[in-house]
């Protein structure tokens, strides 16, 4: 009786440090991916890595890792995190030989159950990538 009454007071607080985690873990996740693309760009001095980001279905929103028409890798996001369309041109954010991003934008994720944002941020020039709880200064939707 006493772990039942625990158990039901302890689910939710639970369910919550889960949905948290997710959001977390996705938006660390795809930042580093974006960071080990941009390596190995750099390494190979190859202008054809690009991710192609997928934030058209709410429930099964995914990323791609491509080397031109190659796929690399694919990514899916947990149930739990959407994707914003994101100002990247055709949500793709392609980089250059030099490893750096062609153009900077960010990426929006949202934990659905407590509204929560992430921002993955690629700075323009720099290629710079980071994880945010808040958008860019010059943030346009």
């Amino acid at each position: 009786m006493i772990t039942s009454t625990l158990l039901l007071v302890a689910m939710p607080q639970l369910a919550k440090a889960v949905e948290k985690y997710s959001l977390d873990a996705a938006a660390r996740q795809l930042a580093e991916d974006i960071r080990i693309t941009q390596q190995q760009a750099l390494n190979e001095e190859s202008a054809s890595y690009f991710l192609q980001l997928y934030p058209y279905d709410p429930y099964n929103d995914w990323y791609e890792i491509k080397k031109g028409s190659l796929r690399v890798a694919r990514v899916k996001l947990p149930k739990s995190v959407d994707m914003y369309p994101t100002n990247f041109s055709g949500n793709k954010i392609v980089i250059s030989a030099r490893g750096t991003a062609v153009a900077g934008g960010t990426v929006t994720l949202r934990e659905r159950a407590s509204g929560r944002f992430k921002y993955v941020i690629v700075t323009p020039v720099t290629g710079r990538v980071r994880v945010s709880d808040s958008p860019p200064e010059n943030w346009e939707k």
